[in-house]
């Protein structure tokens, strides 16, 4: 918990009095982890991961995922409700352990602690910054290249963030990772073979073994890194 953007810069004494005030919870896939209005707590997901879904009328529709290490609910701390006002839900995409903290005690600690309302401000800029890093490698280029970008989050990325060991078998169908990249089941089927043919991944009955780790993630890096670089004019 200390380790992340969220808590990294606080004194140790203050996250143990967080830790003190919250309750743990374990989810299975598919649990709900946390919808918008039920309850006034604040979810920081220590494992796991899970899907994050727009409620709409008739149904909920999945368009991204958070890691170990994501802050959930943060509109909580604050006092007036935003005008657009949209539901959103986060299901366990698989087995995952939160800590559910309670929204008012935390408010009231922070204004009795006013300075790490700015630790907390600076996190939220990090974390909105890293969440239009993933939808850059999620949602553009080939499809191999973004199931590489997924595969590593997902697997590696996500698990050291979080301070595990990193995944090297994952159970996820290969019908969620289409739906976290935005693209078929098939393309995503040939890209996974290709993977498997370049020995990085084996593959099983929805499940994936990362078989050459260090490759997976330079090849993912190497990504970020390019899309994070500007190109510069040539001059004529």
């Amino acid at each position: 918990m200390s380790d992340s953007i969220w808590f990294r810069d606080w004194p140790a004494t203050d996250v143990d009095q967080i830790l003190s005030l919250s309750r743990f919870r374990q989810h299975q896939k598919s649990e709900m982890i946390y919808r918008d209005g039920d309850a006034d707590e604040l979810i920081f997901m220590l494992t796991g991961s899970a899907w994050t879904c727009m409620k709409s009328d008739h149904k909920s529709v999945r368009f991204g995922m958070v890691y170990g290490a994501t802050l959930i609910g943060l509109s909580r701390l604050l006092t007036e409700r935003f005008v657009d006002d949209p539901c959103y839900e986060f299901l366990a995409a698989e087995e995952t352990l939160v800590m559910a903290i309670p929204a008012r005690t935390l408010v009231g600690y922070l204004d009795a602690r006013p300075q790490l309302w700015r630790a907390m401000t600076e996190a939220a800029v990090l974390y909105q910054r890293h969440c239009i890093k993933l939808a850059l490698v999620f949602y553009s280029g080939p499809v191999k290249d973004r199931l590489i970008s997924a595969l590593y989050q997902f697997g590696l990325s996500a698990s050291l963030n979080a301070g595990q060991q990193p995944q090297q078998e994952l159970a996820i169908p290969q019908e969620e990772l289409a739906t976290l990249i935005q693209s078929s089941r098939q393309h995503v089927n040939r890209a996974l073979r290709e993977l498997e043919s370049d020995n990085i991944v084996k593959l099983g009955y929805k499940r994936i073994e990362i078989v050459d780790a260090p490759a997976l993630e330079r090849l993912a890096v190497a990504r970020l890194i390019g899309m994070a670089t500007p190109t510069r004019e040539k001059n004529d």
